[in-house]
């Protein structure tokens, strides 16, 4: 399906060539494929090569999206690489590309004026596939591949993806980008003025809007909140993420208050207001960009390097695809400002994970293996155990071996034991291995131990 390399490869870092190579082999075997790659990890380049390479050994590529931005995106970067496409989608022309462009909408409503058949169908956000539309458009195909692309390889509610893809190809881990500068150094804040949770119902594994709205949107808490920002982040571009439309607007408020200029964005805008605020944002013309439940996904928003959660989640997925934003290269480093403790519900954006087709597993009952998340009670930085606070350098007292509760979060450590295990047995160099053991803090024998061990397999 994907041809050989050429010249625009040259281009790609060296785990996208790797990744597009698993996929490649992969698809000897497997109709269905999931590749799952951090926020910020180039994947919109990726999908974007594989489609060139199909296209020149005269393969169809139908790319499909969920919102008309990510058409724009999408379409942007394959004029960038000089790529022929067409796109379908309400106000555009159909043109008779080997490359098509879809949103998912147009793909359900015009499947019959599609100019061709796909090869292949790539599939942006692919945690979505689980809903009607998206799985009415791609059994339309039946013979077509398909290869997904996700940050979150589950849906919000946990859900797997076994229905939809039939092999998941990991790429790199956030801990590993971040190290080879592929993503940004962060520091992540969880200070005081949260909202209460307690007793919140849940609906398709998150907390119920309605409750969770009450609980978020009032004064108190909007103050902490924009006090927390200029405390810890003032003066940066920050996308905040909002429980609801009115709750956006009243944050909005709250900054004007101080001064701090702010614009709300959310599903209810036409395309062109979404743009406007998106280019307000991006010109530096306005500080904060509030989202409801739209840039959790998809969006390109470089000029981002703070992530303001005010929305409290239950859901993992909805918790790093937010911190993500934030993660883009830059030259300082990101600041994440937890105005709702998700941190603690969900430990730090680049620990180690395990990403499973069956989404997540539920923990056994009783089951106490556990890392400690720990809150410095000085700063109020989240970081993992250590003996003292790695922002502050607060020392942690010695002489307390168990931790009070209030000083940390248990995080189910069974699946991170695992990811670590399977991070070692994809690294295939000895450079790879070392830049592992240099992360964990291994001695520097450890990488040649393991080369070793693998000639005598």
């Amino acid at each position: 399906m994907m041809c050989k390399r050429f010249n625009g490869d040259s281009m790609l870092r060296g785990y996208q060539t790797d990744i597009i190579e698993e996929i490649r082999l992969a698809m000897q075997e497997h109709r269905r494929i999931l590749a799952v790659v951090p926020t910020g990890s180039g994947k919109t380049y990726t999908f974007c090569t594989i489609a060139q390479r199909c296209s020149i050994r005269n393969h169809n590529v139908l790319i499909l999206v969920h919102r008309s931005e990510l058409i724009e995106q999408t379409s942007a970067r394959l004029r960038e690489m000089e790529v022929p496409h067409g796109i379908i989608a309400p106000g555009y022309k159909i043109e008779h590309k080997q490359i098509q462009i879809a949103s998912i909408q147009a793909a359900t409503r015009r499947l019959s004026a599609f100019p061709w058949s796909p090869n292949l169908i790539i599939v942006d956000e692919a945690h979505h596939c689980l809903a009607k539309s998206w799985t009415q458009a791609l059994s339309a195909h039946p013979q077509a591949k398909i290869i997904g692309w996700t940050a979150t390889p589950q849906r919000l509610d946990g859900k797997g993806l076994t229905d939809s893809f039939d092999v998941m190809i990991e790429g790199p881990s956030a801990a590993r980008l971040i190290a080879l500068g592929a993503l940004s150094k962060f520091r992540i804040f969880c200070p005081p003025g949260r909202p209460d949770l307690a007793g919140i119902s849940k609906r398709g594994g998150d907390y119920a809007t309605g409750e969770l709205e009450a609980r978020v949107d009032q004064r108190k808490i909007l103050a902490a909140a924009v006090k927390n920002y200029q405390l810890y982040a003032g003066g940066r571009q920050t996308i905040g993420f909002c429980v609801s439309i009115a709750h956006a607007q009243h944050v909005c408020n709250a900054f004007a208050e101080v001064g701090i200029s702010a614009i709300t964005v959310d599903g209810s805008m036409s395309r062109n207001d979404r743009a406007a605020a998106l280019t307000a944002f991006k010109s530096k013309a306005v500080r904060i960009l509030l989202s409801v439940d739209l840039i959790s996904e998809g969006f390109d928003v470089p000029a981002c390097n703070c992530a303001l959660l005010l929305r409290p989640t239950a859901s993992l997925a909805l918790y790093l695809q937010q911190v993500g934003r934030a993660l883009r290269p830059s030259d300082e480093d990101a600041i994440i400002l937890d105005c709702c403790g998700n941190a603690e519900v969900h430990g730090l954006p680049d620990s180690e994970r395990e990403w499973s087709l069956e989404g997540k597993t539920k923990k056994k009952k009783g089951l106490v293996d556990a890392i400690a998340v720990r809150v410095c009670p000085i700063c109020f930085g989240v970081h993992a155990p250590a003996p003292k606070c790695p922002y502050c350098q607060h020392l942690y007292k010695v002489d307390r071996e168990i931790p009070v509760e209030d000083d940390i979060v248990l995080v189910d450590r069974t699946a991170e034991l695992k990811a670590k295990k399977k991070e070692v047995g994809r690294a295939r160099t000895l450079e790879e291995l070392q830049l592992i053991g240099q992360q964990r803090g291994y001695k520097p024998g450890w990488a040649h131990a393991v080369m070793k061990s693998r000639k005598y397999d």
